[in-house]
């Protein structure tokens, strides 16, 4: 027997979903200002640079790369909360034993953790800079750079898995636009280019060229910003439908 839920109930529960919805702009905003800006990222530090010149961007920026680093720590977990509400949407297209839901749940929890290390690898850098071998500063650089791009996979396996769901919504008033779905795998797609990476030191290859940090990055920020956008509006039209459900389904009991 169906117990209806409460209208208050589902209110809560909806207000959760979009709390958690609203993660997601506040990753991408705090990521551009504290790992962009204050970490002078954008534009990114030159992969071919010498020990000396990366010892050097780092003594020249040091205040600002440890507030910028400790900003993306602080910001990097709401990546996690976001992709569940994205999950959570997913279950009400796929049901609840569908297969893309925890694959995207996964791979926003993976893409968390990147962001983790990263940041730690590049504070960890602009802390006792000068008490360190120019060699010491510039490895943490490098593996810094090599988790942000070669790790990729785990938010190119997200996105394909969001991309998929949203093409198996077989509503009459899809969850998310179609056109979303197909946005999802494209801006995947300009993930791959990030494995030619190691073999550039410069070039639109290199860490810092204009395929592997420019149109991936531009990629991935444009997917979130739509993503974000009409994540509210899924969230909406699922507890819609909820109402509906729960306003319908009694009517019918009793007519049974």
């Amino acid at each position: 027997m169906h117990t209806p839920q409460c209208p208050e109930m589902l209110g809560i529960r909806f207000f959760i979903w979009k709390l958690c919805a609203w993660a997601g702009p506040l990753y991408l905003v705090g990521l551009i200002f504290f790992w962009g800006i204050l970490g002078n990222n954008i534009p990114a530090p030159r992969q071919y640079w010498s020990a000396d010149e990366v010892v050097e961007f780092f003594l020249s920026n040091n205040i600002q790369i440890r507030i910028g680093m400790v900003g993306t720590l602080f910001v990097a977990p709401f990546y996690f909360v976001w992709s569940q509400a994205i999950s959570a949407v997913m279950r009400e297209i796929e049901g609840p034993d569908g297969f893309l839901a925890p694959l995207e749940n996964v791979g926003g929890i993976a893409t968390a953790f990147v962001t983790l290390a990263f940041a730690l690898m590049w504070l960890t850098a602009s802390v006792r800079t000068e008490l360190r071998s120019p060699q010491d500063i510039q490895l943490l650089l490098d593996l810094g750079w090599h988790i942000f791009d070669m790790t990729i996979m785990v938010t190119l396996i997200q996105m394909c898995a969001v991309g998929g769901a949203i093409l198996m919504d077989r509503r009459p008033q899809p969850l998310f636009p179609t056109w979303l779905g197909w946005l999802s795998f494209a801006a995947a797609s300009t993930f791959l280019t990030a494995f030619l990476m190691p073999f550039f030191r410069d070039g639109p290859f290199a860490w810092h060229g204009l395929v592997t940090y420019w149109l991936v990055l531009n990629a991935f920020f444009i997917w979130m910003v739509f993503m974000c956008y009409y994540l509210f509006s899924a969230i909406d039209k699922v507890r819609q439908e909820k109402i509906f459900h729960e306003n319908v389904r009694p009517e019918k009991e009793v007519l049974a």
